[in-house]
């Protein structure tokens, strides 16, 4: 058996990562179409060898996900609320982690921290200034938050019911409508990096 890689998202990877994330989040958290869309706002306009998305595969099984959005590739998260005036920089200037999502049988190995570092090298690689996301405030004891502050984030504000209005099982909630709370958190990609 080999050992896991953190590879960049391909396009045929799109069929086993909409399997895997059913898996992981929730059926229905994300449509084929979504996969798709996600695909293609992940590399810089004009820059499709700039990927920012990154899969972690050992022998060609799909074990985490991380999807980032550059600057210029988003508006807003799946959920709802944002708060772009308590950044320290512009919107324009801002990447976005869309979702992380880990294979139980690698969570708490650092996969995760180490799929958004990948991200990050390649944001700041196209001068992106910062990167937002929004953490799931009930993940499994604090694991999304705690990681994010472990590599420098920021919580700027809390949102209830953020995800109320996306039509999936969350694995916490089950059945639809998500009760879940997002933190809105920043972080500052550091000069030279």
């Amino acid at each position: 058996m080999s050992s896991f890689e953190m590879v960049p998202l391909k396009e045929q990877d799109l069929g086993r990562l909409k399997d895997f994330t059913d898996r992981a989040i929730g059926a229905g958290y994300y449509s084929n179409d979504e996969i798709q869309d996600i695909f293609q706002r992940s590399t810089p306009e004009g820059q499709p060898q700039k990927m920012c998305s990154f899969l972690l595969k050992r022998d060609d099984e799909i074990f985490g996900v991380r999807f980032t959005f550059p600057p210029g590739r988003w508006s807003h998260g799946k959920g709802e609320g944002l708060t772009p005036s308590q950044w320290p920089h512009t919107l324009s200037e801002t990447g976005y982690f869309q979702s992380l999502f880990l294979d139980e049988r690698v969570q708490g190995q650092g996969w995760g921290s180490k799929l958004s570092q990948k991200a990050v090298e390649v944001l700041a690689s196209i001068g992106a200034k910062g990167v937002v996301c929004h953490s799931w405030k009930e993940s499994p004891g604090g694991s999304s938050t705690k990681y994010l502050l472990k590599m420098g984030f920021h919580p700027i504000k809390e949102h209830p019911l953020y995800w109320q209005h996306v039509d999936y099982n969350c694995t916490r909630c089950l059945k639809p409508p998500c009760q879940c709370t997002a933190i809105e958190m920043y972080y500052e990609i550091p000069r030279g990096k």
